[in-house]
């Protein structure tokens, strides 16, 4: 299980009983969300209790996990790793957060957590950061962790209807050093 404590941030397991807070995230902030993810809804309690016992059935396989970022009380965004290949030690990592929390370094230090955990606790081999070439923001984390853009794949996924190109950026465990310092 991965807990951390960011400032006043937390991050921890999502869990089925966390569907209201959910689906109450995405009905703020879902079109938000929407502009860069491929999935959608979640704003109804049913939408996003399945979203949910989907990861929970994931992290018992050992195939997928999920985490909450809350401050205080409010659950703000999440970061999952929506795919975790144990056979090639390959996992992708992925993350989405409310604009009201953004801005505070939540993201990086949560991802280098999930990269710490990934590396030193699974064993993992490669992980990987796919995002929109155009979602800026997600584009600078993976350069602050230290990723390599390893090329883009071409109208991979639909966003409202429209097809979307996915840059593919990558760490491997030689590489990870962890979080560099905060400047």
């Amino acid at each position: 299980m991965l807990s951390l404590q960011i400032d006043d941030a937390r991050l921890s397991d999502l869990e089925t009983w966390h569907a209201e807070q959910l689906a109450g995230l995405f009905r703020a902030h879902g079109e938000d969300f929407y502009d860069w993810l491929p999935w959608e809804g979640f704003e109804d309690v049913e939408g996003a209790r399945g979203f949910i016992d989907s990861f929970t059935r994931g992290r018992g396989e050992g195939t997928r996990r999920l985490y909450g970022i809350w401050i205080g009380d409010e659950l703000v965004g999440g970061t999952l790793f929506p795919s975790i290949n144990a056979r090639s030690r390959i996992a992708e990592v992925g993350v989405f957060l409310a604009a009201s929390a953004r801005g505070r370094g939540i993201v990086t230090r949560a991802v280098a957590a999930m990269l710490d955990w990934a590396f030193t606790e699974r064993g993992l081999h490669r992980v990987e950061w796919r995002c929109a070439p155009g979602n800026l923001a997600s584009r600078r984390v993976a350069e602050r962790l230290g990723l390599t853009h390893e090329g883009t794949l071409r109208e991979v996924f639909p966003v409202r209807e429209e097809r979307q190109d996915l840059e593919v950026w990558a760490i491997l465990s030689r590489e990870w050093s962890g979080l560099p310092p905060r400047q």
